[in-house]
C-alpha cells in the first residue's frame, strides 16, 4: 500500500484531487474533518483549547466557535502556533490509527490518501510515502475560500497569506498538480500521477 500525502495552500483544490483519486480506488482521509471531529463536545483538544483562549470562543451549544478562533489565529503567529500544539499530534494520532485500519484490512487498496493542508507543519508528512502539492494562483485561492466558507474576500485573503508559502512546499514535493486551470487538464495531471502509483510502484519515495 502507497501512501500519499496531498497538502497545499487553502484553496488549491486539495480535496478535489483528492475525490479524483478515490474515484480510481484510493482509500482517503480527509484531515478537515477529523479536525472537526478531534474538536467535538467532551474531547480533550476542546478542553485544551478552552483554557488557552478562554470561554469566549465557545458557541452557546459547547461548540467550537470555528470562525472567530480562526479570525484570530490566522492573524497572530504565535496563537496560531498555540492551537497548533493542541491539534496536531491529535491529527496524526488520528491519522496513525486509519493507516493501521488499511494495512491490517483483508484487501488494503493500493494506494492510502491522506489529504492535509497542514501536513508538513503537523508531521504527518511521515507517515507518507509520497507528497503531491497543489497549487493556484492567490486571488483564485481567496475567491474559492470565500466562496467555500462565507467570509470576505479580505479575511480569505489574509488565511492564503498567513500560511506557509508554496514555495517551500512545492521543494518538498514529488508531484505538483495544478487546479487553476480547465478541469480536464487537472483530470490529466491525475490520471498520469495515478499511472505513475499503481503502475510503477517503486517510483513512490520511501519515507
Amino acid at each position: 500500500m502507497i501512501v500519499l500525502g496531498i497538502t497545499g495552500q487553502s484553496g488549491t483544490g486539495k480535496t478535489t484531487v483528492a475525490g479524483m483519486l478515490a474515484d480510481r480506488g484510493a482509500a482517503c482521509l480527509d484531515m478537515d474533518l477529523v479536525a472537526r471531529e478531534i474538536v467535538e463536545p467532551g474531547s480533550p483538544a476542546l478542553c485544551s483549547i478552552r483554557t488557552a483562549f478562554g470561554e469566549g470562543f465557545l458557541l452557546p451549544d459547547g461548540t467550537l466557535d470555528r470562525r472567530k478562533l480562526g479570525k484570530v489565529v490566522f492573524s497572530d503567529p504565535a496563537a496560531l502556533q498555540k492551537l497548533n500544539s493542541i491539534t496536531h499530534p491529535e491529527l496524526v494520532r488520528k491519522a496513525r490509527t486509519w493507516l493501521s485500519i488499511l494495512e491490517e484490512s483483508s484487501c488494503p487498496p493500493s494506494v492510502a490518501v491522506i489529504d492535509a493542508a497542514v501536513l508538513f507543519e503537523s508531521g504527518l508528512d511521515s507517515l507518507v510515502d509520497a507528497i503531491v502539492v497543489t497549487v493556484a494562483n492567490p486571488e483564485l485561492q481567496a475567491e474559492r475560500i470565500a466562496a467555500r466558507d462565507g467570509i470576505s474576500y479580505e479575511d480569505a485573503l489574509c488565511r492564503v497569506n498567513a500560511q506557509q508559502p508554496v514555495e517551500q512546499m512545492v521543494a518538498r514535493a514529488d508531484c505538483v498538480i495544478r487546479t487553476d486551470c480547465p478541469l480536464d487538464d487537472t483530470v490529466r495531471q491525475v490520471d498520469e500521477l495515478w499511472n505513475i502509483l499503481v503502475g510503477d510502484a517503486g517510483n513512490a519515495r520511501s519515507s
